[in-house]
């Protein structure tokens, strides 16, 4: 090798060095600085002519575990999500409170059950009737407030959700530009592991919005799609659309466009990501589970309770008669008190199998048939029926339903027969009666319509129009203007009744604390096959016991889920991350790379001196 090769090798050496401590200088530099990840100086021999001839300095590359990151990323917004839930979850059950204070709901109706017991005491004291009603208007002010504070839970969602995906959209343009960047460096052989640290970050943050899996290419650009394999960005990014609402109520669902929906637009292609369940996790799976599923279920549960304690205040059973027709035998039922939603029990034995039978008024047709869901007994068969009709087709539609062994007829009036086969002996019936919701608060019964739908004083009969009355009943229940304005109908039930007669206090206390109703599985509280069944205090106690628990499992599934995305961090952070020891060990090497580089430079200039110096 000659000085001259020698020299170019050494200064080449020289270079390299210089280019490890800048390298080595930044990675000090940036210790601590989110999303930084160690560069390595890369190098290799020069060649030419098969020969080396010192050595060439590289792009400064990262070490990254694209396995691992993707781990960390999914864990992440698994670990978002869960956070989102728990938070939620634990204002709700704040909201709901516990069932010994008196600010929850249970509190509020066993105060309720202490107003009654106080007016049974002493049914003459106007004070007594006034401190009742004042607590039932305290109760449907608590069941408002608290609908209220749902809806505008989910509302929050709503623009959280809408704020995700603005955010969302900036970082796929973000993503998209730096990978521009880094297509065009890494074509011209420069470092790109800065501009690779700004684009995880990025996606990154994005992964936290929503679960994403991103895909390598060759030329250092990314693909990044959905983790259900909806395609968010290639060369350039998807646009996400979502149509805000400004308003939500109890009726407001996404599958009926009362609430606003996440679309990826590419071109002239539209996709629902919530429909296509592209949307599994991340802040935006937290925020939709909570508008569309979490939330409802705490309103539905609200719902329900409203719903049940208005219908066993007032809810009347109407005994039928015995009929006979021949050799047929039967009952008649008055169904003149009927209104929507009241119903017809109906048992009947035919070919020695017993089948109860719920028939349920209906006025809105348009919701017909109803399923066996509509109610909560699981044991029955739920026969809708359109009542808006003459008795004529009233009688065929129930004919139709039943088997031919059930004759139904029409003697007279609102009266509806129900008779057995006769002499043949294959049918019989067994019960017939009618649950219906009486308007009037005297010479109606016992019970009475303390809580009633909206300030107008509709009676809440459980109507499965559409909407149902029970969807978003506990934002509109009230106390019964007529009860408000004649205090003496909580004590006169008939028409002569004494102040002094405790008949119908008594009966509302064991309506509202001791006489078992069924509970709609819908709520999340008990199941098709077992719904929960209790008093309506029974049942309030066991939401508030629900929602206790269901955040106390947020909170442990979200602490369970910190641990794991942490521990993915922590080894993340070892693999990628700058060690300051590591980083002064690799300086030392370098200096004495440097240092002796130059020496061999020297000694060079030193043997071209020498060589100068022959001949003079």
């Amino acid at each position: 090798m000659s000085l001259t090769s020698a020299l170019g090798a050494a200064m080449s050496g020289l270079n390299v060095s210089q280019a490890g401590i800048d390298v080595t200088s930044r990675n000090i530099a940036n210790v601590g600085t989110e999303g930084y990840t160690r560069k390595i100086q890369q190098q290799t021999n020069q060649l030419a002519g098969g020969e080396g001839i010192g050595v060439r300095r590289e792009a400064a590359q990262r070490q990254i575990d694209s396995f691992l990151q993707q781990q960390l990323r999914t864990a992440s917004a698994s670990s978002t999500f869960l956070d989102i839930k728990a938070n939620m979850l634990g204002r709700i059950d704040a909201s709901f409170g516990t069932p010994d204070s008196n600010s929850s709901v249970a509190g509020s109706i066993g105060a309720l059950a202490t107003m009654l017991q106080e007016l049974i005491d002493n049914p003459e004291s106007e004070a007594a009737r006034a401190s009742f009603l004042n607590q039932a208007s305290n109760l449907a002010a608590k069941f408002n407030g608290m609908s209220d504070t749902i809806q505008d839970m989910r509302l929050e969602a709503e623009r959280n959700i809408a704020a995700g995906v603005e955010q969302a959209n900036a970082l796929l343009q973000t993503i998209a530009a730096v990978n521009n960047q880094i297509a065009q460096r890494q074509a011209g052989n420069f470092s790109v592991g800065d501009l690779q640290d700004n684009r995880d970050l990025a996606i990154d943050e994005l992964s936290r919005l929503m679960d994403v899996t991103v895909v390598n290419r060759d030329d250092g650009t990314v693909t990044v799609f959905t983790s259900g394999g909806q395609l968010l960005l290639d060369r350039t990014p998807v646009e996400l659309t979502f149509d805000e609402h400004t308003q939500i109520d109890p009726g407001s669902t996404y599958e009926n466009g009362g609430v606003g929906t996440i679309r990826l637009v590419s071109g002239t292609t539209s996709v629902d990501l919530i429909a296509a369940g592209a949307i599994r996790s991340g802040a935006l799976a937290g925020h939709l589970e909570l508008r569309d599923s979490i939330l409802p279920q705490a309103q539905a549960q609200l719902d329900e309770l409203a719903a049940q304690l208005a219908l066993a205040m007032s809810e009347e059973t109407v005994s039928s008669t015995a009929a006979t027709s021949g050799a047929a035998t039967g009952f008649d039922i008055d169904t003149a008190g009927m209104v929507a939603g009241n119903t017809i029990n109906l048992s009947y034995t035919v070919g020695g199998v017993r089948q109860d039978v719920t028939i349920v008024r209906v006025d809105d047709p348009s919701v017909l048939p109803l399923p066996n869901s509509a109610t909560a007994n699981p044991n029955d068969l739920v026969i809708g029926i359109d009542f808006n009709q003459p008795m004529a087709g009233i009688v065929a539609d129930l004919q139709a339903a039943l088997p031919a062994d059930v004759a139904v007829s029409n003697p007279a009036g609102n009266t509806i027969r129900f008779l057995d086969d006769g002499a043949l002996g294959n049918s019989d019936i067994d019960a017939v009666s009618a649950t219906v919701t009486p308007s009037a608060l005297t010479d109606a019964g016992t019970g009475m319509a303390l809580f009633v739908d909206g300030s107008g004083g509709t009676i809440f009969s459980n109507s499965l129009g559409d909407p149902a009355q029970k969807t978003g009943f506990a934002s509109r229940i009230t106390v019964n203007p007529a009860a408000i304005a004649d205090d003496t109908l909580l004590v006169a039930y008939n028409t002569g009744t004494p102040l002094g007669d405790t008949t119908r206090p008594l009966d509302l206390l064991a309506r509202l604390t001791s006489n078992p109703r069924s509970y709609a599985p819908s709520t999340g509280i008990g199941g098709n096959a077992t719904p929960f069944t209790g008093s309506v205090d029974e049942f309030a106690r066991r939401i508030i016991s629900f929602q206790s628990s269901q955040s106390a499992n947020a909170t442990r599934d979200a602490a369970a889920q910190q641990v794991v995305a942490s521990s993915l961090q922590d080894r993340f952070d070892a693999e990628t991350g700058v060690n300051i020891d590591d980083e002064l060990s690799n300086l030392l090497l370098l200096q004495n790379a440097y240092s002796a580089n130059a020496r061999v430079i020297s000694t060079i200039q030193e043997l071209f001196t020498v060589l100068m110096s022959i001949g003079r």
